[in-house]
């Protein structure tokens, strides 16, 4: 989908796994380039423990763990692939081999503490490499 659907998925698991909520929010990309409008992404939850019953179109799994290389991007969404760009460029110049999906770790955005004043977000990207 677009990737501004997103946030229906979220709001979709806030309702219903609500409670079981232990971190914040992330994305799972599996595509390994920018594709509007049909990407293909995974909104996600840490959660304490599964619940006893999962719900239809809802998976609970473990994420591996792994290395990554981590920025921190401060500003608004429509302005990541300049972080993203920044990221890709290290990862080229240092040799990595980016592993998928990818992750987007959202630490403050809309709905949360700043809603409405986009240059506040705090958007956490993951890239995991291959060691």
């Amino acid at each position: 989908g677009a990737y501004r659907d997103c946030g229906a998925g979220f709001a979709t698991l806030g309702k219903r796994l609500g409670r079981h909520i232990a971190g914040r929010p992330l994305c799972l990309f599996y595509d390994g380039e920018f594709r509007d409008g049909d990407a293909n992404f995974e909104p996600c939850f840490p959660i304490r423990k599964a619940p006893a019953k999962t719900t239809d179109g809802i998976a609970v799994r473990e994420l591996p763990g792994g290395r990554c290389l981590t920025l921190i991007h401060l500003g608004p969404y429509e302005e990541l692939s300049r972080s993203y760009a920044r990221l890709l460029e290290h990862t080229k110049k240092s040799g990595y081999q980016i592993s998928l999906p990818t992750r987007e770790v959202y630490h403050k955005g809309p709905g949360m503490f700043f809603r409405g004043n986009p240059r506040k977000y705090v958007t956490e990207i993951q890239l995991p490499i291959e060691t």
